[in-house]
């Protein structure tokens, strides 16, 4: 009895290492998308303010353009 429960103290230990790392994974996978959402995939390019306090700065080729530009609508 007290191999078995032996075995399973270290498979419940293996599950939560797995689960340890998929929590970072997902983790780094946001700050990823996140990273590459407000500043470009080429981290080297030159980046300028965006005059918007929550996005910070951004690549300087980009252009910022209201929203309500960006669409007409027909009826």
């Amino acid at each position: 009895m007290a191999v078995l429960d032996e075995k399973t103290a270290k498979v419940d230990a293996l599950i939560a290492n797995v689960q340890a790392q998929i929590e970072k994974l997902k983790a780094y996978k946001q700050s990823l998308i996140t990273e590459v959402v407000t500043k470009g995939l080429d981290p080297s390019v030159p980046m300028k303010d965006s005059g918007v306090d929550w996005i910070g700065e951004i690549p300087m080729h980009w252009n910022i353009v209201a929203t309500k530009y960006l669409f007409e609508i027909f009826s």
